[in-house]
Order: structure tokens, then C-alpha cells, then sequence
């Protein structure tokens, strides 16, 4: 049955990538973004004293907070607070590279990325908190389904990848 709508699509040619995995592969790799942007925010409320966190956010980057500031309470100079935050901002920094470049299909990236973010998630079951385990497991569900669409990109003809 024909439509008395035009179509507003054309249809899929030969020469252009199947613009369902495009979209699936930037979704999976704008999980990257969103778990770098939600840390560095854990990270700017840590360092100007704040108690709140994401949890999407990175747990690394939360046991580092907490393990400076038991230090700093034993004694330790409060610049390692400083030390703490910076080194949480390059951990939001890789995620945001991770993003940037999964974004460009490079499935070695979102194998990094999702090891790196599964053994997080694991860290947040060791600590005790499932909410944000969960959650991490809720975001590897797309971010390795963008790995899938990676994948199978990459096995187009070199004319047809993004």
C-alpha cells in the first residue's frame, strides 16, 4: 500500500552507510561524553568541598576523593586534594578522547573504554553501591551496542565508511 504522504527519506543507496548504525555508533560513543562530563562535575563539587555525586559518574575517581581526604584528615598537606582533582580531571579527559574517538568508529577505543568502564562499575559493587553499578551497566549496554555498530561499519567497503 502506497502512502499519500511524499517521502520525505530516500532511501538507502549502495554508496552511503546505513544511517541506523551511524546513529547507533554515535549514541554508544556519546555515553564516553557523558560519563567524562558527569565525573569532571564530581570532580569541580569535590574540590570546592561539595558532597553531592553523579552516578554516572567514574567510581575511580570517588575512591581517589576518598581516599585524599582520609590522608588530609591523618595529616597530610591539603594540596593533595589539588593533586586528587587533577588527576580526576585527566581521568574525564580520556573518557572525553574515548568519546571523540569511538565517535569516529575506532573500535580498539571502545574496547578500552568499555574494560575500563566495567571494571569501574565492578568497583562500584565492591563499594557497595548497586544503584550506580546498575547504572553502569544500563550505559555499557549502549556503549557496546556503538561497538557492535563499529564493528559492523567497519566491514563496509572503504568508500562506504563514515
Amino acid at each position: 500500500m502506497e502512502s499519500i504522504f511524499p517521502q520525505t527519506e530516500t532511501p538507502n543507496t549502495d554508496n552511503e552507510p546505513d544511517s541506523a548504525l551511524l546513529a547507533q555508533l554515535r549514541s554508544g560513543a556519546g555515553w564516553f561524553y557523558w560519563i567524562a562530563g558527569l565525573s569532571l562535575v564530581n570532580s569541580l563539587i569535590y574540590a570546592f568541598g561539595g558532597e553531592v555525586t553523579f552516578i554516572a559518574g567514574l567510581a575511580i575517581t570517588q575512591l581517589i576523593d576518598g581516599i585524599s581526604d582520609a590522608f588530609i584528615a591523618e595529616g597530610a598537606p591539603a594540596a593533595l586534594k589539588a593533586v586528587a582533582t587533577v588527576f580526576n580531571v585527566g581521568l574525564s579527559i580520556l573518557f572525553a578522547l574515548f568519546g571523540y574517538f569511538a565517535g569516529k568508529g575506532i573500535g580498539w577505543v571502545f574496547i578500552v573504554g568499555i574494560v575500563i568502564y566495567v571494571i569501574d562499575g565492578l568497583l562500584y559493587l565492591v563499594l557497595g553501591s548497586m544503584f550506580a553499578a546498575g547504572f553502569h551497566a544500563f550505559a555499557l549496554f549502549f556503549i557496546i551496542r556503538g561497538f557492535i555498530a563499529s564493528h559492523k561499519l567497519a566491514k563496509l567497503p572503504i568508500t562506504e565508511a563514515p
